[in-house]
């Protein structure tokens, strides 16, 4: 027993020896000074936007949305890898202990994350919800239990092989989440908090802990839950440094299809088309670039001063181009690419135009968004600096990665 239990720290250990190296990059990157410089940005205007927000917005069903969007979500990490399938299968029975310590570890992680979004979200709860110190700490205590009864659950909910029968039981814990939630927010007593937490209890071990005795543990599900989280990791590490480690994801975007009509079939638009069809389709590039675009969008229409919003344009633009540079490295663990008849410059090409297009759009949206919100000399200003910007990354940085 001491075996398994020591082969989870064991694994445990290694992903945080691998974890904390990209980390410590992504620190190194001068990410967690824009997070630092947001932070102190966001929470000058997170009081006027409170004072802004009209008494009739419905503060309760807007906690209880997100409260019990982060309850439901979230699984059970093993650390399992596919080998896993042939050499721990055998020993099914005996790795009780390390489930329950896969349990407890994803239970701290958890609580970890529900803890820093509740405290985004203090300033909003303790001015439209309920003041207090004792009832902030309660709320938490609760979710945190809440929270363990789900991954539990969870745990469980993966042995049920039939689809439609495994999202039929994630439905009932949204359900559950978004009653017990919207209870906690409305000051129920807390009497009635204590039953509906016993309550919850019982549902577990009369209905969930038999599952266990009437299905076995999908291992297969279990191995993909696990490659999933980590990947997930890998990929926003791989939007700051190269990650050999990522296997790439491609999704099939039929509507922008036609987008690459516009590509001559040359040789030297060989780099053009392929980092076109990467941003697209591969490790979420896309996604990263609308999202920032639209956080920025929304940062310029609630930011009031010019400065703010010449800030804010130049923040998110300048995040979105660091974004982008990652490009670059999309093809550098692939053998084939070295194989084409073609030179570095034409794969500077490639990138340089999709970087051009791409951050062109972008510099035109939040130029054309303050129009709404500022007077004519912020558009030229968040022009400017976007341009800028644009220069720098296409021209100037490129040339210092290469000396």
């Amino acid at each position: 027993m001491n075996d398994i239990v020591s082969l989870f720290d064991r694994r445990r250990s290694d992903f945080w020896q691998i974890a904390v190296r990209y980390l410590r990059l992504i620190g190194n990157s001068g990410f967690l000074f824009t997070i630092y410089l947001l932070f102190i940005f966001g929470s000058y205007y997170y009081g006027q936007f409170l004072q802004w927000l009209p008494e009739t917005f419905p503060a309760v069903l807007f906690m209880t949305a997100v409260i019990t969007w982060m309850m439901t979500r979230g699984r059970v990490r093993t650390f399992f890898q596919q080998a896993d399938l042939i050499y721990l299968l055998p020993l099914e029975s005996r790795l009780k202990p390390y489930f329950r310590k896969g349990i407890m570890y994803s239970w701290l992680m958890e609580t970890f994350w529900t803890v820093f979004l509740f405290m985004l979200l203090t300033p909003f709860f303790f001015d439209r919800i309920a003041e207090g110190g004792a009832v902030w700490l309660g709320s938490v205590i609760a979710l945190s239990l809440l929270k363990l009864w789900n991954l539990v659950c969870s745990f469980e909910e993966q042995r049920i092989l039939d689809k439609w029968a495994y999202r039929k039981h994630q439905w009932m814990r949204l359900a559950v989440n978004l009653l017990i939630v919207y209870l906690l927010f409305s000051g129920q007593e807390w009497w009635i908090m204590l039953i509906l937490g016993g309550a919850l209890t019982v549902f577990y071990f009369t209905y969930y802990k038999k599952i266990e005795h009437v299905f076995t543990l999908k291992w297969e599900r279990l191995v993909a839950i696990e490659n999933a989280t980590v990947m997930t990791f890998y990929r926003i590490a791989n939007s700051f440094t190269d990650v050999p480690r990522l296997n790439n994801t491609v999704k099939r975007r039929r509507l922008i299809d036609p987008l690459f009509n516009f590509i001559t079939y040359r040789q030297r638009n060989v780099y053009k088309y392929m980092f076109g069809r990467s941003f697209f389709r591969a490790n979420d590039y896309f996604g990263i670039y609308l999202r920032l675009m639209l956080l920025g969008v929304i940062f310029i229409f609630g930011v009031d001063v010019s400065w703010g919003v010449w800030f804010v344009a130049g923040l998110f633009f300048y995040m979105t181009a660091l974004q982008l540079e990652t490009l670059a490295r999309h093809y550098d663990t692939k053998q084939m690419p070295d194989l084409f008849p073609l030179s570095d410059e034409i794969k500077q090409q490639g990138l340089r135009y999709w970087l051009v297009l791409l951050l062109g759009v972008q510099a035109a949206v939040f130029s054309v968004m303050t129009l709404f919100t500022g007077e004519l000399y912020d558009f030229a200003s968040v022009l400017v600096i976007c341009l800028t910007l644009m220069f720098y990354t296409v021209k100037v940085r490129p040339k210092k990665s290469r000396t």
